[in-house]
């Protein structure tokens, strides 16, 4: 569905995925109907209609939604020096410490339930984590061409790899309800980029 052409529109509009965004990571995608989002965004179901053609184009939004949240928490460090990915990644350990909550990750959690919704959210999800290393890369990069990073290092392979052992950090923490598997994660995403500093 395309945009909303109103302020008002807009703001109710992103209403709808805030509501549904916070309801499907505490409570998960299948226990979130469409009457617990429209009440929880104060929102009508002819209101819902008029800015999704369905659920999976809703679900699609809160994927791009909690992108956006990850990246804009991220971008609060300077990942594009050492000092400012040790201080993110502390973060990450820190949230589960403080919140206590453990749902795991923002994005992964929502990813991880639809793999079975059809191609277009799994495609949806795979982007919105490529559009996430992508991210990480660049800062990589930035740390190569400033001599932080070794030029040898794949700065794309690299992202992933940190991204890959950061969900598997997500998952047991949820699972096991405790931050200790996450730290692990976090221990292990720093040791194997700190492998690539320069030695000289």
């Amino acid at each position: 569905m395309p945009e909303p052409s109103t302020p008002q529109g807009r703001a109710t509009k992103r209403r709808i995925v805030v509501a549904a965004a916070e309801l499907m990571y505490a409570r998960g995608v299948s226990a979130t109907s469409l009457d617990d989002v429209l009440a929880a965004s104060g929102a009508g179901k002819s209101q819902f209609y008029h800015y999704f053609a369905s659920r999976q184009e809703l679900i699609s939004e809160v994927l791009s939604h909690q992108l956006s949240q990850v990246l804009e928490d991220q971008g609060r460090f300077a990942l594009d020096t050492w000092e400012g990915i040790a201080a993110w990644l502390e973060g990450l350990v820190a949230m589960h410490e403080t919140a206590r909550d453990f749902h795991g990750c923002p994005l992964g959690s929502i990813a991880g339930e639809i793999l079975e919704e059809g191609w277009r959210l799994r495609s949806r999800a795979s982007e919105a984590f490529t559009e996430w290393e992508s991210s990480l890369a660049e800062s990589l990069e930035k740390m190569q061409r400033s001599g932080l990073l070794r030029r040898d290092a794949d700065a794309a392979t690299l992202a992933e790899a940190v991204m890959a052992i950061l969900q598997g950090g997500y998952l047991l923490s949820a699972t096991k309800r405790e931050s200790r598997s996450m730290r692990s994660a976090v221990q292990v995403a720093m040791s194997h980029l700190g492998s690539f500093r320069p030695t000289s």
